[in-house]
């Protein structure tokens, strides 16, 4: 006896949802939403024990999100980013850019901008470069030089 081919159907749309929620169940996270703010700041560096002297205002660039303090058993766990934000502190050439950015210089493009602007702007005078060179040509070769067909 051939399988119903309604019978198979029916029981795909019974297993289905049952499926779908399964997997979304899977998608659920105890840790609850990120926080993905970040930042550096600038904290003075404490003195070597017994160093009374070595105050001499040393700062140091540390993540925000690294700054945690322990919890009741003495454990300090980092959160999510702070290796991250580790990383590209060890990356950058001055520590201090990522405490306060350093000013923009002029953009690498600018000159090709310039060019394309003035050539867009510029019809009217290419324009006239143009006819003054026909005239050229006509005076020099004759009648029979032009870019009519241009």
């Amino acid at each position: 006896m051939p399988p119903n081919p309604l019978a198979a159907t029916a029981a795909i749309r019974h297993v289905a949802p049952l499926l779908i929620a399964t997997l979304l169940a899977g998608c659920q996270s105890s840790m609850g939403p990120m926080s993905w703010t970040s930042g550096y700041r600038q904290v003075a560096m404490a003195a070597p024990e017994g160093d009374q002297a070595a105050t001499d205002g040393r700062m140091a660039t540390l993540p925000n999100l690294c700054q945690s303090s322990p919890d009741d058993e003495g454990m300090v766990t980092l959160p999510p980013g702070c290796a991250n934000d580790l990383n590209l502190q060890l990356m950058v050439a001055n520590p201090q850019d990522l405490v306060r950015g350093r000013e923009m210089g002029p953009p690498m493009a600018g000159p090709v901008a310039d060019a394309a602007r003035e050539r867009l702007d510029d019809r009217g005078r290419a324009n006239e470069r143009r006819a003054m060179l026909e005239g050229e040509a006509r005076s020099a070769m004759g009648d029979t030089a032009t870019t009519d067909g241009l």
